[in-house]
């Protein structure tokens, strides 16, 4: 849940002992908005994820799950389609965490890393996207046979969705 929010976009953000703040500021790609799925799925890692759990998160945005996940004591890669060092700085001062990052476009499988859990919030809204989104998270997955993959989706339109009904 949102605990507070300042006049810069920083929110803080609390799921169980686990406090976060991001930077939220939209762009004209929404990828520094944190979505209501990011709020979901930071819940769910912190009464998940496990110390020392290699974690990459898909789509980053603001990186609030994966956030969560390495407060937990996860070694996390954050990655999304562009790079912005100076935010991730930030929020790297702001949590006291040295952030992992790295530009990874949809079926760029080379740039992508083994992991025990693959963290994918708010990356199906597009519907041009879902195949280069669900090939990617496939070949994430096949890299470490073990590994998981929590995603979070919300239906944002009745007449676009994945499901099959």
């Amino acid at each position: 849940a949102v605990v507070s929010t300042t006049e810069y976009g920083a929110k803080e953000f609390i799921f169980g002992a686990v406090s976060v703040t991001v930077l939220d500021r939209c762009s004209k790609d929404y990828n520094y908005f944190t979505w209501p799925c990011a709020e979901v799925l930071a819940e769910f890692v912190e009464g998940h994820v496990e110390p020392g759990t290699t974690v990459l998160e898909l789509g980053c945005g603001t990186g609030l799950p994966g956030l969560v996940a390495a407060k937990c004591g996860a070694e996390v890669l954050f990655s999304d389609c562009n790079t912005d060092n100076p935010y991730w700085r930030k929020v790297g001062e702001l949590n006291n965490l040295t952030i992992n990052f790295s530009a990874i476009k949809y079926c760029e499988y080379g740039k992508l890393i083994p992991s025990d859990v693959i963290l994918a919030s708010d990356l199906l809204y597009d519907t041009k996207d879902f195949d280069s989104v669900l090939a990617t998270i496939r070949f994430a997955l096949e890299l470490k046979p073990s590994s998981k993959c929590w995603m979070a989706y919300q239906v944002r339109s009745c007449t676009r969705t994945i499901s099959t009904n």
